[in-house]
């Protein structure tokens, strides 16, 4: 009997031991030194970078050094810490040329207090900016039908809220070509009654879909004095050069090791 005892007495202590080592475990974060990489087409910052039992992020600053766009898919980011490969799960979003954005990442997992892990950033393509541009006829507002095929693209209506002091215009369009299309409206303006150009003023991020993939946009016009009542009178949406067609070059070639920086706690 004192030898079963005994042994129960052992077992709960291990046991409490054991979980009060999981639940210091589970407050314990470990931060990482900033890191840097670059290449001929962008250059990477990560900052702000620290883990805990069940994930790592950081903040990744990714800067086109290109005059195209670069399209930048977290889902194909690898971690490596050991045997351990993870992927990321964050958003897919675009780069401007030369221009710089900022986003979160975030690697899930178990037991991610690693003293030092690898990125590899594989899924980063460039897109021609110089790509095919879809000629797309002036569309009529008030809508005279709520949607349209050019080439690769099939666009929907799903907004024409069409007032005096400001109209706004929203689309949902659909990419099914073999390469990417491109949706920059900002390049898009409003025909006025008069005849003028009223410049879409929301200034809405360049849109890369790959095929079959859709998203949406939307479109504001502010008054122009002297130009006509966008409420009572017709106007036109003149697309320009909003949508084009590109390929896709994976130019995702870099990596980085992000080391535990020892003077953070």
């Amino acid at each position: 009997m004192k030898h079963i005892l005994l042994a129960v007495t052992l077992l709960i202590g291990l046991h409490s031991f054991s979980q009060k080592k999981e639940e210091k475990k589970e407050g314990e974060k470990v931060f990482y030194k900033e890191a840097t990489v670059e290449t001929d087409d962008y250059k990477i910052y990560i900052i702000d970078a620290v883990a805990n039992v069940k994930q790592a992020k950081f903040k990744i600053k990714i800067f086109n050094k290109t005059n195209d766009y670069l399209l930048i898919k977290p889902t194909e980011f690898k971690y490596l810490a050991g045997d351990k490969t993870l992927l990321g799960k964050d958003k897919t979003y675009v780069v401007s040329p030369n221009e710089e954005e900022t986003e979160v990442i975030d690697f899930r997992g178990a037991d991610m207090l690693a003293e030092k892990y690898t990125v590899e950033f594989k899924g980063i393509y460039k897109a021609s900016a110089g790509g095919k541009a879809s000629t797309v006829p002036d569309f009529d507002l008030p809508a005279s039908k709520n949607d349209f095929t050019v080439g690769n693209f099939t666009c929907d209506l799903k907004k024409a809220d069409l007032k005096t002091d400001k109209s706004v215009v929203k689309f949902d369009c659909v990419y099914v070509g073999d390469g990417v299309g491109l949706i920059m409206p900002t390049k898009s303006t409003l025909i006025m009654p008069d005849g003028k150009e009223n410049p879409n003023s929301k200034k809405t991020k360049p849109i890369i879909l790959e095929r079959g993939k859709r998203d949406d946009f939307t479109m504001i016009y502010p008054e122009l004095p002297g130009s006509g009542d966008m409420q009572k009178q017709a106007t036109k949406v003149k697309w320009n050069t909003t949508f084009k067609e590109s390929k896709l070059t994976a130019i995702g070639d870099a990596k980085l090791e992000l080391v535990k920086d020892t003077e953070k706690k």
